[in-house]
């Protein structure tokens, strides 16, 4: 997976969670009971309008608008690259390890984002369709 925010409201990202298993950017996250960074176990009440159905990186992806925040504590993980690794920038292949602080942020109504999704989901969605968090990081 990959993705990024596309327009935010406020530039607030929480960084001080570690990972509690490989993240991706551009999946959807919660804490869990230990107050480790993991991919979304269930769906979340988080609303977002599908407001174009694209690619990114070559990939199928899908670029959101969010409509409701609801009350699940859900975040968008969006991890920098490492700039000094020396190898090609590739957003796809970047990885957050476990025990490594994620950098993520909350979307707030109003904001956009881009994510990549599996090609199945992808064939299933359509524009102005409302999508959740869904299990796994991804939406359904």
């Amino acid at each position: 997976m990959a993705g990024y925010m596309t327009k935010l409201n406020g530039h607030v990202y929480e960084g001080g969670h570690a990972a509690g298993e490989a993240l991706h950017n551009g999946e959807f996250v919660q804490l869990n009971a230990s107050g480790e960074v993991v991919k979304t176990a269930a769906a979340k009440d988080m609303v977002f309008r599908i407001a174009e159905k694209t690619a990114l990186w070559g990939m199928p992806a899908v670029v959101l608008n969010v409509t409701a925040v609801g009350g699940d504590e859900v975040f968008f993980v969006e991890a920098e690259w490492d700039v000094y690794s020396h190898t090609m920038y590739d957003e796809t292949k970047y990885t957050t390890e476990p025990g490594t602080l994620v950098r993520m942020h909350r979307p707030l109504v109003g904001e956009q984002l881009i994510m990549t999704v599996e090609q199945a989901l992808y064939d299933t969605l359509t524009e102005g369709q409302t999508v959740k968090p869904a299990a796994g990081g991804s939406v359904a």
